[in-house]
């Protein structure tokens, strides 16, 4: 996979999804830490072995959720604004020459701006999203550039330098009389294609699911995970030269993720306040990079 991380972010879903909330402004503040490791990386242009990467994210997830309807549809808008600080190492660049423990100087930059209309529906104790996600090249992108007097490489990119629409649906069951929580959603992810490294990303899919339970304290216990596939081969001559320097016949990646999310809601005089937390643990990673995720989101709504 051209960057080592997915174009949308694993995860993103969970509790209550494929529920949309009274009108207002919702502000979530997503704080993302992982650590992972991949036998070959590909970003920028270059190849390197055994790569070790460390990133921080925090998203600025702000939602409208309209007054108006469409019917019996009701509407809401989502921007996503990130900012990511990440370095990593490496063992070689291939086809270089360049050799031994490498730094990554890293990158602490914005990254693409998603914007999401949304559309829901509810029948019963079933809610249905409708989330259709366009994710904006306007993150912080560079070929990569290679030291090798100071050992040192500029690989890692905070944005994708293409454009990405995403439609996905989720579907939360909730009974309120048990506290009984069931959601998934499931998304598929086409690339235009990185100009810059003439690589074409094949489309990625990603099926999300989470299980909770809400008691009557506020607090919630549950499980999530999630489930990705590229659904195609990545094409262009930067995969092809991907595909010989590494001998891979096969550049489609895929991963799986699960772990605990715990969530409490309160409020914080008049404003209503919830706090969620979740550790995902990635297998099964082939063609991108396999991390332990820590995800820590505050919520508002004004």
């Amino acid at each position: 996979m051209e960057g080592g991380i997915e174009t949308y972010l694993l995860g993103s879903r969970d509790s209550f999804a494929g529920i949309l909330p009274p009108p207002g402004n919702y502000w979530n503040n997503d704080f993302v830490f992982f650590s992972g490791s991949a036998p070959t990386f590909n970003s920028g242009g270059i190849v390197a072995t055994g790569a070790e990467i460390d990133v921080f994210t925090y998203k600025f997830n702000f939602t409208h959720v309209f007054r108006e309807t469409w019917g019996d549809t009701r509407l809401g808008l989502n921007i996503n604004v990130p900012y990511v600080s990440a370095d990593g190492t490496y063992n070689e660049v291939l086809g270089t020459g360049f050799s031994g423990r490498i730094e990554d100087t890293g990158e602490n930059a914005f990254g693409d701006i998603t914007l999401t209309p949304l559309m829901n529906w509810s029948r019963g104790k079933l809610n249905t999203m409708l989330a259709l996600q366009f994710f904006l090249p306007t993150g912080s992108y560079s070929t990569a550039q290679v030291d090798v007097p100071g050992r040192t490489i500029s690989a890692l990119n905070a944005g994708k330098n293409r454009f990405a629409f995403d439609p996905t649906i989720s579907m939360t069951w909730f009974d309120p009389a048990t506290g009984w929580e069931y959601t998934g959603a499931l998304g598929v992810t086409f690339s235009e294609k990185n100009d810059a490294t003439d690589y074409q990303t094949a489309p990625e899919m990603h099926l999300e699911a989470t299980v909770m339970r809400h008691l009557p304290n506020k607090l919630a216990l549950g499980v999530t995970g999630y489930a990705y596939q590229q659904l195609g081969e990545d094409s262009g001559a930067g995969a092809e030269s991907i595909r010989q320097l590494t001998g891979s016949e096969s550049l489609k990646a895929r991963v799986y993720g699960a772990g605990p999310i715990v969530s409490w809601s309160t409020a914080i005089g008049k404003t209503p306040v919830t706090f969620k937390a979740k550790y995902i643990s990635e297998f099964g990673a082939k063609r991108r990079f396999e991390s332990d995720k820590l995800w820590i989101t505050l919520g508002l709504v004004f």
